[in-house]
Parts: structure tokens; sequence; C-alpha cells
């Protein structure tokens, strides 16, 4: 709930990324691991998955590594648990042939996911009160005038309190 998925999202909708990255691919990964599931949904989003191809692992990953390869790409792999290292260098393998400046965006809320992954992090704090305030206020009085319900403000920040900083619990 702290924002990560949205971030990532803003990430990858920008007009500046879509112009930068000749391919774009977002996998939500989740608490179960699976490489042959991630290397499959990868190809869909790329389009480059053959409905003839076997369902074989290594062949999935072969087909990527050969659609990947020479191009700058941007993949999003959300909402990742599994912090086995050798299951995630094993699926690392096949983005080696991307070009150049070619991007990896993990979300995570596990620190031990981030560590394997390495390169750069971006960890994500709860709001202050008074952002989450604000946002909250944002949210509950969109078609009307908070100042017309002075009375409601201080239930508000109770419940923006109850939050804990949390922007999806606040929205």
């Amino acid at each position: 709930g702290l924002g990560k998925t949205t971030f990532a999202k803003a990430i990858y909708n920008d007009d500046r990324v879509k112009n930068h990255f000749g391919l774009k691919a977002w996998f939500c990964v989740s608490e179960s691991y699976d490489a042959f599931r991630i290397t499959k949904g990868i190809l869909q989003e790329i389009g480059s998955f053959d409905l003839k191809v076997d369902d074989n692992l290594n062949q999935l990953q072969v087909k990527l590594k050969e659609s990947l390869k020479g191009k700058k790409f941007l993949i999003v792999l959300d909402d990742v648990w599994n912090d086995n290292y050798n299951e995630w260098d094993d699926l690392r393998n096949v983005f080696v042939q991307g070009d150049i400046g070619s991007k990896i965006i993990v979300t995570t809320r596990k620190e031990s996911v981030a560590l394997i992954m390495g390169n750069e992090q971006i960890s994500m704090d709860n709001l202050s009160t008074e952002a989450s305030w604000s946002l909250f206020k944002r949210h509950a009085f969109e078609n009307m005038d908070p100042m017309g319900h002075l009375e409601l403000e201080e239930i508000g920040k109770q419940i923006a309190a109850k939050c804990k900083g949390l922007p999806l619990a606040l929205k």
C-alpha cells in the first residue's frame, strides 16, 4: 500500500519512457515464483509468443533471449516475493542479450528480494501526517468544498491517522 506499483506504472506509462525503449513488458509475479509462467508472460507482453512453441521452459527462454537480443527494453516485474538467488539468476541470464540501456524494474515489499536483485534501490516510506491528511481530504471531499464541512475535519484526521501513512488505505 505504499505506492510501489503505482510508482512503477507512472514510469512505465510515461511518454519519454515509451519513446526510449523499443520493447516494454509488465508482468505481475506475486507470491508463487514460476520461471515458466514469467517467461511465457513476458513473451506474450512483447508479442513474441508463438502457440506452436512447446511448453518447455528452456525453449521459451531461448525464444525470449532471441526476442530481446540487441533491443533496448524495459521490463517490470511487479510484486516479487521470491528471494531465492539461484532461481532469479537463471532467469536473469535471459536478459543479458539486450542492448545497453535496457532496464528491469522490480517491485517488492521484501528487502531480501531487493538485495538479490542488486543495483539501485528506491525505498518508499509511509506518508507524513500532513501528506496523509492532504491525500485523504482530496479523496473524501472530491466533489465538495472541505471548508463547508469543518465538523468533519477532526473525524477525517482521525481516520487518516488510522491509515498510518499508507496511500492505498488513505485513498
